[in-house]
């Protein structure tokens, strides 16, 4: 009777392959090494937008105060269009694995770390020139109010 039951074992045609590639395959949106890519760009941008954001308020609150930053504020629209392309770079990483055609995105997660790179460079020019705005408004201030002073004594000593 067993010898009724045995399967053909020397047919390997198609039906091996297709067994073969439907134990093999697996979805690439899974695999825990596209999320060790991917999350840290997407922490990066959170972070670089957080900082886009405080130093849109710093800038705010100078202004309000009387400091001229006219050279941070054009540093911080091209420091916006560097976010700006970094979002675009980050999404595009990041839709490899989670569109259509799924597959790593390496030269894309490559390309996202650089812009992620420009635009820290960029917000850091920023912080760098709303110090130096800072510092010069302040020393001018204070030569203003020496001078002020020093008239205010002369006038008064005039007087007398």
């Amino acid at each position: 009777m067993l010898f009724f039951n045995i399967p053909d074992i020397f047919s390997f045609g198609d039906s091996a392959r297709q067994q073969y590639d439907a134990h093999y395959a697996h979805n690439i949106g899974r695999d825990s090494r596209n999320s060790a890519l991917l999350e840290p760009l997407e922490i990066s941008l959170d972070n670089l937008q957080n900082i886009r954001v405080r130093i849109g308020s710093r800038i705010e609150k100078e202004v309000a105060s009387g400091t001229n930053m006219t050279n941070s504020l054009s540093l911080l629209d091209s420091a916006d269009r560097s976010l700006e392309y970094a979002i675009q770079a980050v999404s595009l990483a990041t839709s490899t694995v989670t569109g259509t055609d799924p597959r790593p995105g390496y030269i894309e997660t490559e390309n996202a770390y650089i812009a992620l790179n420009q635009t820290r460079s960029a917000l850091g020019a920023v912080v760098d020139s709303i110090e130096t705005d800072i510092i010069n408004q302040a020393s001018s201030t204070a030569a203003m109010a020496s001078s002020t002073k020093h008239l205010l004594n002369r006038t008064k000593n005039a007087k007398k």
